[in-house]
């Protein structure tokens, strides 16, 4: 009975990458994105024989490097994955069960269990042609049931140009009630000035390349997009100091990177701080 009552109880995800289907491609979903997914990637690359350039015998299932695979259409990265994960192994790790739990929930797992029968490649065809099938408001919330899931909260970049794009959009779709806004400012703290300067200088109406730019903008995106919380992944060594004189001084400090906010604005940037 207690068991009943656990399972009955929705789940809140604090921290997701899913954007909404009004936003088109940022919506990574379908069984190429679930396989690619970067646990199962990492998986592959430890399980696939390595053969370095100064090795004198060639190994026929050797694996691609990094800079190949990733080259690669996202379809056939995904068939490559499967055939090494779910063909050649049993998928036992937890990054291959949720696949497999997923498309069992789905309705799918007939559909998955004749591609891993399929003697070559493509072996995901079928699964791409239902997927492709369904359409992007049906199945989120769909997935949200299956999963008792009551709602998600995303990742919002709004030094993200092809995620800001979707946001000023007007008039501006509804969002659904199945994801919440959180903003992130990883750009700030990671001295990227040049990349900063640029959404400033595209912003409507743009915004001065400076400290108060950067803070003006970020109100707006705040009143826009009403986040419920603010993140950031700071870079390695990444240290703050608050400073006894307060916010007045910090203003008057250069941005992270080096120089004035007014000397990095200017055309001829040399870089940014990493």
């Amino acid at each position: 009975r207690e068991e009943v009552r656990v399972r009955d109880v929705e789940a809140i995800d604090v921290h997701t990458h899913l954007l909404p289907p009004t936003h088109g491609n940022l919506l990574l979903w379908g069984i190429d994105e679930l396989l690619t997914y970067h646990y199962l990637v990492a998986e592959m690359f430890m399980v696939m024989p390595c053969v370095s350039e100064e090795d004198s015998v060639s190994v026929g299932d050797a694996a691609p490097s990094p800079d190949d695979f990733y080259g690669w259409p996202k379809p056939r990265q995904a068939e490559l994955v499967f055939e090494e994960l779910f063909v050649k192994r049993t998928p036992l790790s937890e990054a291959c069960r949720g696949v497999v739990t997923t498309l069992s929930r789905l309705g799918r797992g007939e559909q998955l269990r004749a591609a891993v029968r399929l003697p070559s490649r493509p072996r995901l065809t079928a699964l791409r042609d239902w997927f492709a099938a369904q359409d992007a408001s049906d199945h989120l919330e769909r997935v949200f049931r299956l999963s008792k899931l009551k709602y998600a909260v995303m990742t919002n970049i709004p030094f993200a140009p092809e995620e800001a794009e979707h946001w000023t959009a007007s008039p501006q779709p509804p969002l659904t009630p199945r994801l919440k806004t959180a903003l992130r400012v990883d750009p700030m703290l990671v001295g990227d000035w040049r990349g900063i300067c640029s959404v400033l200088r595209r912003a409507s109406p743009p915004h001065p390349l400076s400290m108060e730019g950067c803070v003006a903008y970020l109100k707006e995106w705040v009143r826009r997009i009403r986040p419920i919380y603010l993140m950031a992944s700071t870079p390695a060594g990444f240290t703050y100091t608050p400073t006894a004189a307060g916010p007045a001084a910090v203003r008057k400090q250069p941005p992270a990177g080096g120089g004035s906010a007014a000397e990095e604005g200017r055309g001829g940037q040399e870089g940014s701080g990493g």
